[in-house]
């Protein structure tokens, strides 16, 4: 997700450095900024919005069932139309989608929109309509980007080695977190909890977003970028560019981490992006040295390759899956592309793990 060398070479991990808990961070109000003056809010009589149905917005159409951990808010596996043993084999047909404005990641917002981010301004994107301007901003490198459950946006920015926090009602930038080193991939937990993946120092925290106090998980691992939860939100998946391997981190309900592990080893040509793991227990990685979405399965051995988008792309940095809101499918894994305004959508058959965002 950070700037890539033209020819990747593959490289493999042999040994895990341990982990454990760090200091926590007082989270210091010196870091925190406010944005209101550089923000602009956008009339909703000038913007393009989602199809009003019944199945957009508000909390009771959340979709979730009685195995779904997390509050009323919780997206997730309530379809029995997909079987975990016999889902479609890769590659897969994909199609190209010309109008979504995402670089580095991607996010899906409870309205109905793809959001994104370029050169430091945020847009969210109607499916199947061009991109609106959301939050302008100064020059950034955003990488990493995920919703909150309140609806809030936070992202990694890379440039200065922060997480940022958007209030989705005022517009305004927040400082979470700043002293990173070049932080990557995001994750977010059921309870609004987020993890972040420092590339340079190989290490990954979980972060309060309300008040910046972290604890530190692992230390010492290969260029760790992307990272997921699996269904249950017991283990965190994180993998590595230029590693070759998938590493697991063991989290308990109060954020205390277990002893690191590699869950799956020779993964591709080793150089990952972003990742996602579907309500099976399937892990899905961008493979930047193939350009093409790999799925692990939850033995950590058997791989194969979902969906090979070389044909149209050099590089893809992340995925999500679709909201199930305003046409993003939420049974298709939308793939960006390092390239503004274009992106793809692949039919897998499965939705995602359970999410308390979209």
């Amino acid at each position: 997700m950070s700037k890539r060398p033209s020819t990747p070479l593959l490289l493999f991990l042999a040994a895990v450095v341990g982990c454990g808990p760090g200091s926590i961070n007082p989270g210091g109000d010196d870091d925190t900024t406010a944005g209101d003056d550089d923000t602009t809010v956008i009339d909703d009589d000038d913007t393009t919005t989602p199809d009003d149905d019944d199945d957009t917005t508000g909390d009771d159409d959340s979709t979730g069932d009685d195995d779904t951990t997390g509050d009323d808010d919780t997206t997730g596996d309530d379809d029995d139309s997909y079987d975990c043993d016999n889902l479609p084999q890769g590659p897969l047909p994909y199609e190209v989608l010309y109008g979504p404005r995402a670089t580095e990641d991607l996010a899906f917002d409870h309205e109905g929109y793809l959001i994104g981010a370029d050169a430091g301004n945020l847009f969210r994107s109607p499916y199947g309509a061009e991109s609106q301007l959301w939050v302008p901003g100064q020059w950034a490198d955003i990488t990493g980007l995920r919703a909150l459950p309140d609806g809030d946006i936070v992202y990694c920015d890379t440039s200065a080695g922060s997480i940022v926090r958007v209030d989705r009602a005022t517009l305004t930038r927040t400082t979470v977190l700043a002293g990173l080193s070049n932080p990557d991939g995001l994750e977010v937990d059921l309870n609004g909890f987020v993890y972040v993946a420092e590339q340079a120092s190989g290490g990954v925290r979980r972060v309060d977003p309300d008040t910046g106090d972290f604890v530190m998980l692992a230390e010492g691992l290969h260029e760790p970028n992307g990272l997921s939860f699996d269904p249950t939100y017991s283990i965190l998946y994180v993998d590595s560019y230029g590693g070759g391997v998938v590493y697991q981190i063991p989290v308990a309900p109060d954020g205390t981490p277990g002893e690191v592990s590699i869950f799956a080893g020779l993964v591709g040509t080793g150089y990952h992006d972003g990742m996602g793991v579907d309500a099976c227990g399937n892990v899905y990685i961008c493979d930047y040295g193939m350009t093409t979405v790999l799925r692990v399965k939850p033995d950590g051995v058997t791989i194969e390759v979902v969906a090979d988008l070389g044909a149209d792309s050099t590089w893809i940095p992340n995925l999500q899956w679709g909201s199930g809101v305003g046409g993003w499918d939420e049974m298709s894994l939308y793939v960006n592309d390092i390239m503004p305004l274009l992106s793809y959508e692949v039919p897998l058959g499965v939705p995602s793990k359970p999410r308390a965002y979209p």
